[in-house]
């Protein structure tokens, strides 16, 4: 698995040696970020279900200010970490072991423009997830959320938020979010 673009461009990263963590394919990855091209740029970003940390560090390699990793798997924090250390990324950087299911009390204070989902698929992970990125305040005036799931996953999305696009890979589909207009302009 290798970085696709930007300053970290065909640099390997560290993955996993068996399937525990699905990592997005270089493929995916790719399109993913081709369809958000500069708006990646200045942009602070939260890597969740981060696995490896590929979404993230490519956001950081294609020009994000910053980028805060979560994951409840010890092996992905080390992957993660290992990664970030190797490209010399360290003071870009945030990493939390924690259960996002339960509690997203780590990100207190934490406001981001670009959010990663990368759940296992099959479970309602992305629907409790999304409902507490909106109660823990985590969006910034106009962030966009990019959910990635199985196309068969039905997913519930509050009304904070609404799916603006979507796209499919194969059985992976992209959905991406926005906060609705109407509560966009209540927080003003």
């Amino acid at each position: 698995m290798r970085i696709i673009s930007g300053k970290y461009k065909r640099r390997k990263l560290i993955t996993p040696r068996n399937l525990s963590i699905r990592p997005t394919t270089d493929k995916q990855r790719e399109s993913l970020f081709n369809i958000l091209a500069d708006d990646v740029v200045n942009t602070r970003v939260l890597d969740l279900y981060a696995g490896t940390g590929a979404l993230g560090i490519e956001a950081i390699s294609r020009g994000a200010q910053s980028a805060v990793f979560v994951d409840n798997n010890r092996q992905a924090i080390q992957i993660i970490k290992k990664n970030i250390k190797q490209l010399e990324i360290g003071s870009q950087t945030t990493v939390f072991q924690r259960d996002i299911n339960r509690n997203l009390s780590c990100l207190g204070g934490y406001q981001f423009d670009l959010i990663f989902m990368d759940p296992p698929y099959q479970h309602d992970y992305i629907d409790r997830t999304l409902i507490q990125l909106c109660q823990k305040n985590c969006l910034a005036d106009h962030s966009l959320i990019v959910a990635e799931h199985a196309i068969s996953d039905q997913m519930s999305i509050p009304d904070d938020l609404v799916r603006i696009d979507y796209r499919v890979y194969g059985q992976t589909q992209f959905s991406f979010l926005e906060q609705s207009r109407a509560n966009a302009s209540e927080k003003k």
